[in-house]
């Protein structure tokens, strides 16, 4: 088992209410726009360090929960739940750093947080484009990341496509539409687009 998989319940930071999203000129999600722009901010992922200094250079705005006031309930309900997790099998999370951004007239944020477990670290890059009502895909995706996914899962409306990593310095890529009203929304307290990216390494100084 990957060891993102291991610490799946810990490394993941999870959905996030933002402003309304905007509307692509042809009515269409703007995938290939934010594939690359979530690519470029995330595509070089050292440590949480280097994936925080990554995004910044990729000219997204750093900011906090008060900077984005819809984001502030949840963010905290997941911090609690992800440190409670990750304590519980003896590691450490990091602070989440936010970011935001402006894609196509999409307003979304990018969260990098890391966990630190039995010498070993899962450094996350989540994309976030709460409440969107448009699904790109799981065939653009697939098209996309030029690859073949390791697994696909199309129900009830919800699409969750997984990928190994995009480059040799990530392990994994997922991309997930999770519409108002389907029973996963209840579980995952997500409803929209989001997209992540993980890299595995050794703790810092180990």
């Amino acid at each position: 088992m990957k060891l993102a998989a291991a610490l799946g319940a810990g490394a993941m930071i999870g959905p996030m209410l933002l402003t309304a999203p905007g509307v692509a000129a042809d009515g269409a999600y703007p995938i290939d726009a934010m594939f690359a722009e979530f690519a470029k901010a995330c595509g070089t992922m050292p440590d949480y360090d280097g994936t925080v200094a990554s995004v910044t250079a990729a000219g997204w705005e750093a900011t906090d929960r008060a900077g984005v006031p819809a984001l502030a309930s949840f963010m905290g309900f997941a911090e609690d739940a992800g440190r409670k997790a990750v304590a519980e099998r003896g590691g450490t999370m990091s602070p989440a750093a936010i970011f935001r951004n402006t894609v196509e007239g999409e307003e979304v944020a990018i969260v990098v947080t890391e966990v630190n477990v039995h010498g070993g670290r899962v450094t996350g890059c989540r994309l976030f484009d709460p409440a969107e009502t448009r699904d790109a895909g799981a065939g653009k995706i697939k098209e996309l990341t030029a690859s073949e996914p390791v697994q696909t899962i199309e129900r009830e409306g919800n699409t969750i496509v997984k990928f190994d990593g995009l480059s040799p310095s990530t392990d994994s890529f997922d991309y997930y539409f999770v519409p108002a009203g389907s029973p996963l929304e209840s579980h995952v307290h997500f409803n929209g687009l989001a997209m992540k990216i993980d890299s595995i390494g050794p703790a810092a100084n180990d």
